[in-house]
């Protein structure tokens, strides 16, 4: 995978949502192409899973709250981040992935505290991140520029694993989108994670080519969707009316925002499965299967 698909922080100058994530490289787009033509032809999700069909995906968490000295105790505080990790717990269990908390850390660093804005932001991660390629690096900062790097960035999957990708693997988040935070203006309820951690998992969202004839998000029971609107919901918007369906403004991976969203599709929940054998376990794992439901 290309190097700008794991720092997914080379934005562009102006950004037209509150996500930073890049568009994806081709490579990326050709994995999922290959992922999509199983999921099509088959009932079930070949993967390298080693326990029992169907299984419950498990994902180490480590979270790190990074504050600046003015900020006060509360900010990033041990509940903050713990109610942080309660609603990604939520969000995913209906899709059959669960979360294991290993560490929060808060820690004073007013450069760190910048993320993608403070030029030694990569050498930091490098030193700081936990765990293997399977393990979730939340990192929430306080003063990171969101006209250029939006709210949140997260990096995608990439198989092979390459040591360098996977020590800058992770998200980076605006400590205002936590539960009860805010961020100019504008409350949040900690899901901004929820859709961040989906691009950690593979997807795209589901606007992806902004063109009702493309292949979209490659996922097939997203509808196509050639528009977005950025924290309001268009609820019945029909931006491409010669295919099936409105436009998914209440999925994860649309842009609409806290208010509007409720769901991942079934067709998510099999590519979140499989592109996690695939692309993020390490090889050495047994083939099985992920069953789709019916």
């Amino acid at each position: 995978m290309l190097l700008s698909n794991v720092l997914l922080g080379s934005a562009l100058t102006a950004r037209d949502s509150w996500c930073g994530n890049e568009k994806p490289s081709p490579e990326f787009l050709a994995t999922l192409s290959s992922l999509q033509a199983i999921e099509r032809n088959s009932p079930l999700v070949y993967s390298r899973q080693n326990s029992s069909t169907n299984a419950t995906i498990n994902i180490p968490v480590h979270i790190h709250g990074i504050v600046n000295t003015t900020d006060s105790d509360d900010t990033l505080s041990d509940a903050v981040l713990q109610a942080q990790f309660d609603v990604l717990v939520d969000r995913y269990a209906p899709y059959d992935i669960t979360f294991s908390l290993q560490n929060k850390t808060r820690l004073i660093d007013d450069n760190a505290a910048k993320g993608f804005d403070y030029s030694g932001w990569n050498s930091f991660k490098l030193q700081n991140r936990k765990g293997d390629y399977t393990a979730l690096n939340l990192y929430y900062v306080t003063n990171m520029d969101d006209t250029f790097w939006s709210l949140g960035v997260c990096s995608l999957p990439s198989n092979p694993i390459d040591s360098i990708f996977a020590g800058l693997d992770g998200c980076t988040i605006n400590a205002g989108t936590t539960p009860g935070g805010s961020w100019k203006g504008r409350s949040y309820k900690g899901e901004i994670t929820i859709h961040e951690v989906g691009h950690w998992l593979s997807l795209l969202h589901t606007y992806d080519g902004m063109n009702c004839a493309g292949p979209g998000d490659y996922i097939d029971d997203t509808a196509a969707e050639a528009a977005l609107d950025v924290n309001v919901c268009p609820v019945g918007r029909d931006s491409c009316p010669d295919q099936p369906g409105l436009d998914p403004v209440d999925n994860y991976m649309d842009t609409a925002g806290e208010e509007c969203w409720n769901k991942f599709t079934e067709g998510q929940r099999v590519r979140m499965h499989s592109a996690w054998w695939n692309l993020r376990v390490p090889q050495g794992h047994n083939a099985t299967t992920v069953v789709k439901r019916t």
